[in-house]
């Protein structure tokens, strides 16, 4: 994300200034100078977090992680990261809403979910499942302005596999002021809905939908960076990039609602989105270290695709370093994105399908709105523990002109609440065992 200076002089000076727009606790870099090992030396690093992410009456994930780094003494590292995710809950199914015409007896759906569909009320299904994922990174220098990346993860559920790597050089000017990076990752990913793989426009329950038991996709996202420092105080980054997707793009698991000219629900059948996506992303950040410890942090980012989607994030932190070991963080971020050209709320029976179609939330017009705060403490021997608390608003098209007769009268995109809380604890084992402790 930045660039960092180790050197003397006033190289020295905006490398401190560097490290508090990063966000290392003055503690910390205070134990980064007085203890660093001699040149012959290696280095461990561990860090372990969870996190858990909850929405009022739909889906819960509960999230640890543990990583491990090891720096070698001729500035190559080794990285390592693993993370389970554990989601359950009940999750919008794309149908709209039963009226008072419709049985509102439970069903099943064809991925074996349950489903309850209460009169005027968005139609969910349970669901749960846990993803397993791995990364590894190794860096080294190239020369001594470049440095090379090259990573690589996997990431398997019961219905998803996913394989991918990573790659990066980055190239130091300016007496390492500024720094210019290039990155691309590939990845493959195998879809086994459970259920088997349903036909796009295929009606659900109906003989003949279930034409497979897997699909394939691929993309390939690449990233362009400038890092510059601007001043003692200030740092800007700058990032354009870049994704091609192509293959299996559908939510096997959304549907769309076929209603009647009164707006009951009279069938479901599954999405059809188009089998290529085309992303690209603008950032912009700045840290500006206010006085000498606080840091004001604020970023934006422009995206588009050419499915019709344009979205805009505004995230501000202001870091309000207390004491020599104790920071909080208040975080603020904005974010709103305009709807799929195939996103629909429902189709009307009897009408010719559109070439592409989806009820997926995901993809309408909606406004999320995040803020909380962190707390983070520097012990004496080295380790950090950071606390974050935070809460998320998504909130949408409640009564879309596109909805049909008695659907005008139901709340179709209710707001989404939910809470994430968070506690990361990183640590040098070595500095444990040797007793060390800062001053």
């Amino acid at each position: 994300m930045a660039a960092t200076d180790r050197q003397t002089s006033l190289r020295g000076r905006v490398a401190a200034a560097v490290c508090s727009l990063l966000g290392i606790p003055p503690a910390v870099q205070a134990a980064a100078r007085a203890s660093d090992p001699p040149p012959s030396a290696d280095q461990w690093s561990w860090d372990a977090s969870f996190m858990r992410y909850s929405e009022v009456s739909r889906i819960s994930v509960l999230e640890p992680q543990a990583s491990v780094r090891r720096d070698f003494s001729d500035h190559r590292s080794l990285s390592v990261l693993v993370t389970v995710d554990t989601i359950s809950g009940a999750t919008p199914l794309g149908t709209l809403p039963a009226t008072a015409n419709t049985a509102p007896d439970a069903v099943t759906s064809a991925s074996g979910r349950g489903i309850n569909p209460v009169i005027g009320k968005i139609p969910t299904s349970q669901m749960t499942d846990t993803r397993y994922a791995i990364d590894g990174s190794w860096q080294q220098p190239l020369a001594s302005d470049y440095t090379g990346i090259l990573g690589a993860n996997v990431s398997k559920e019961s219905d998803f596999l996913a394989v991918g790597a990573d790659t990066k050089l980055a190239r130091d000017f300016n007496e390492k002021n500024t720094t210019l990076s290039l990155g691309l990752a590939p990845e493959y990913d195998v879809s086994s809905p459970n259920g088997g793989l349903p036909l796009a426009y295929g009606t659900e329950f109906t003989p003949g939908t279930i034409i497979g038991n897997q699909d394939t996709k691929w993309l390939l996202a690449g990233q362009a960076g400038l890092t510059q420092v601007i001043n003692r105080r200030m740092l800007m980054q700058f990032n354009y990039g870049l994704t091609h997707e192509q293959g299996y793009l559908n939510d096997p698991y959304k549907l769309l609602s076929l209603v009647n000219a009164d707006g009951d629900p009279v069938s479901a059948i599954f999405e059809k989105r188009p089998g290529r996506r085309t992303e690209q992303y603008v950032y912009w950040l700045t840290r500006y270290n206010i006085w000498d410890q606080d840091i004001a942090s604020l970023a934006l980012r422009f995206y588009s695709d050419n499915w019709g989607i344009r979205s805009q994030t505004m995230d501000f932190t202001f870091r309000r370093q207390s004491t020599e070991r104790f920071y909080w963080e208040p975080h603020v971020r904005y974010y709103h994105q305009s709807a799929a050209d195939f996103y629909h709320v429902g189709l009307l029976q009897g009408a010719a399908l559109p070439e592409f179609a989806s009820a997926d939330q995901r993809l309408a017009e909606f406004i999320g709105i995040t803020f909380g705060v962190r707390f983070g403490y520097a012990f004496r021997n080295g380790s950090l523990l950071v606390v974050r608390a935070e809460f998320y608003s998504q909130s949408g098209e409640s009564f879309p002109k596109e909805a049909v007769g008695a659907q005008h009268a139901f709340d179709l995109f209710p707001t989404l609440n939910a809470s994430i809380v968070q506690v990361d604890y990183s640590f040098d084992p070595g500095r444990w065992f040797k007793g060390d402790r800062l001053p």
